[in-house]
């Protein structure tokens, strides 16, 4: 086991920056996701922390020994890719063993033959160990992947979007035992992932990455509860976050903030803190399953037309529109909806982000 550090870490393909500045540390056994689109950076990372590819500035520590200027099989960290990277003429057997014939490592038949056996009696793959790789389901090839990569006994695992091209049933009883295996081997872990799902639920810790920077780590409740920018709002929750341009307002009785949806009065702090900032306007976040629907008028609840219906089985997505707005609702209750059909929305205050709407940074979230 060993922890990672990154510091300051920038890779460029020719003009294109992949990596701008990442900066992080990850605790010894700790399963780090990072979560990002296509193009966010993800596999550049992992490729820069195995030596696949080179760094132009930054380093890289693996425990206290700076690894960035090692050739790859001297950092002693294993990867795996969403292609497998497996011999489809050969055998489990020989797939998972040719990792231990290396001359770095150099170890006697009997032992390899060990070590091979007992990975494959944990991954329940022991008795495919004399079939060809080509005979073998997703699922299966995916196992011995993580096989070829334990054996090793590395000190840091790299996985690069290893589930992504399965289908969801598999993709979902897979995490499980990923995150499972991890846990018993206890060895560093960053496992990268386009899933919010796979990140949130996998990770001891997750870092968003976008555009070659790391937009924020922290733990997945915080990340869903407490996200640090409007990119990250957006990114995490299926249907993803609401958001309504809004204006503030002072009243005799405080500060109102009004869009074509709803408004609501701010309290004393809010509205300090949104004033210390010299704006007029923000960009508030407000996640489809924080809102409640109601047949008839409500106090503090708003009127809506529902606009489409999406069952889905114990629950509803409801596409609300009020004017020109159009917004989504996560309804769990025993309602039944038309489209067409007026309702009436709420929510409770403490549930809206204020991000703001040049920078996009959450303006209530304290820097830790």
């Amino acid at each position: 086991m060993a922890s990672l550090t990154l510091k300051n870490v920038w890779k460029k393909y020719g003009k294109v920056i992949a990596l701008k500045g990442v900066h992080c540390e990850v605790k010894d056994g700790e399963l780090l996701t990072i979560l990002g689109p296509s193009g966010a950076g993800k596999t550049s990372l992992l490729q820069s922390i195995a030596g696949v590819e080179e760094i132009i500035a930054g380093q890289i520590y693996i425990d206290k020994q700076r690894v960035d200027q090692l050739p790859p099989p001297e950092r002693d960290v294993a990867m795996v890719f969403e292609t497998y990277a497996l011999y489809p003429n050969k055998s489990v057997y020989q797939n998972m063993a040719f990792p231990l014939h290396s001359p770095f490592r150099k170890l006697p038949k009997n032992e390899i033959d060990q070590k091979v056996k007992e990975i494959a009696q944990l991954l329940q793959i022991d008795w495919l160990l004399d079939r060809n790789v080509s005979q073998l389901s997703g699922g299966q090839r995916q196992r011995v992947a993580l096989g070829r990569m334990l054996v090793r006994n590395p000190k840091i695992f790299l996985m690069d979007e290893p589930i992504a091209h399965l289908d969801a049933k598999l993709r979902h009883r897979l995490r499980g035992e990923l995150k499972n295996i991890q846990r018993k081997f206890g060895i560093t872990t960053l496992y990268t992932t386009h899933d919010y799902r796979e990140a949130l639920g996998m990770g001891d810790r997750v870092i968003v990455l976008n555009q070659g920077i790391i937009l924020q780590i922290a733990e997945p409740e915080k990340i869903f509860n407490f996200p640090k920018n409007d990119f990250v709002g957006g990114l995490v929750g299926d249907p993803p976050m609401n958001f309504f341009e809004s204006y503030l307002s002072s009243t005799t009785s405080g500060t109102i903030l009004r869009n074509e949806a709803f408004e609501i009065g701010l309290d004393q702090k809010t509205t300090e803190t949104i004033n210390s900032l010299n704006i007029d306007h923000l960009k508030i976040g407000l996640r489809p399953s924080d809102i409640t629907v109601n047949m008839t008028p409500k106090e503090n609840f708003f009127p809506a037309e529902v606009y489409v219906v999406e069952p889905l089985g114990m629950t509803q997505i409801l596409t609300l529109a009020q004017q020109k707005m159009k917004f989504q609702v996560k309804y769990s209750g025993s309602l039944s909806f038309e489209m067409g059909q007026k309702v009436y929305f709420g929510f409770q205050p403490d549930k809206l982000h204020y991000f703001h709407p040049i920078t996009g940074l959450n303006v209530l979230l304290k820097e830790e």
